[in-house]
């Protein structure tokens, strides 16, 4: 909640809200909210997905999400 205050305050230069939604330059911000993070990991994981590698994943969510710590994950 602390950038959304920032952005309206016009301190948050390279943060911006469009329709509610926070968003770091061009990719939408996902809420450190562990059950998000649970349900991103289980589609990550599930035997129905299939991608190329996790390096292509990563930067495929990486181009359009900000997650803080996503590198660790």
């Amino acid at each position: 909640m602390k950038f959304y205050k920032r952005v309206e305050e016009g301190k948050g230069q390279e943060f911006s809200l469009k329709n509610e939604v926070l968003w770091f330059r061009d990719r939408l911000c996902v809420p450190n909210i562990p059950e998000l993070k649970e349900l991103l990991e289980k589609a990550h994981d599930s035997t129905l997905v299939t991608h190329p590698g996790s390096t292509k994943m990563y930067q495929d969510v990486k181009r359009h999400y900000r997650w803080i710590g996503i590198e660790r994950t």
